[in-house]
């Protein structure tokens, strides 16, 4: 089970959560749950240690921190509430709050750096893409992502890197909501003369 405490501390499993908004979106986005309401006082430990929080019943600090992000997900209508057949009533996840917390996932899978392999293959990657330049700010966002990676631009709208990033190419693509055929993927043998490349990138 997770544990999700409000300041942030990591269990044992090295999985965290927290009791803002946000982390109850992805608590209830990764364990697939129903909140419980928090009016419901005698299931309320139960239910939401179900999705990831553990806390003392008559931490009253915590319960109101719980119930401010909570209303805030109902305004934002990221839940709603629902009843079960049996007189229940919790909070579940609504799909704009699926496309929230997929969105605030993927940003963060892409500011993680890639894993380099241990060896180089010798073939180059080359990151193609085709944003139009009447949507400036997803451009800039696009290249401040592609940097993040390491990778170097080669030519306008074309950049390069050494190692496998198919991964973090299908990311980007969802992320920007970019057709294949505006973002491409190349694997090459062969750019010509590459020194200053393999000099950057430490491959000499």
């Amino acid at each position: 089970m997770y544990t999700m405490v409000s300041n942030r501390r990591q269990n044992t499993k090295g999985v965290m959560f927290d009791d803002t908004p946000m982390g109850i979106l992805e608590a209830l986005f990764v364990a697939g749950g129903i909140a419980i309401a928090l009016s419901a006082a005698p299931t309320l430990l139960v239910a939401l240690a179900s999705i990831g929080y553990v806390f003392k019943a008559d931490d009253r600090a915590q319960r109101r921190r719980l119930q401010r992000s909570f209303d805030y997900l109902k305004r934002h209508k990221y839940v709603s509430l629902k009843t079960s057949s049996q007189g229940t009533t919790g909070h579940i996840l609504t799909d704009e709050g699926r496309r929230r917390i997929k969105r605030l996932l993927m940003r963060r899978a892409l500011s993680l750096p890639l894993e380099r392999q241990k060896k180089w293959d010798g073939k180059w990657r080359l990151i193609l893409f085709d944003i139009s330049t009447g949507e400036r700010s997803k451009r800039n966002a696009f290249r401040s992502m592609i940097r993040r990676i390491g990778a170097v631009m080669l030519q306008k709208s074309v950049w390069v890197y050494p190692y496998d990033c198919s991964e973090h190419i299908v990311l980007l693509r969802q992320f920007f909501n970019l057709p294949e055929d505006a973002l491409r993927l190349v694997e090459a043998g062969s750019i010509g003369d590459d020194r200053t490349l393999r000099k950057h990138f430490k491959l000499l």
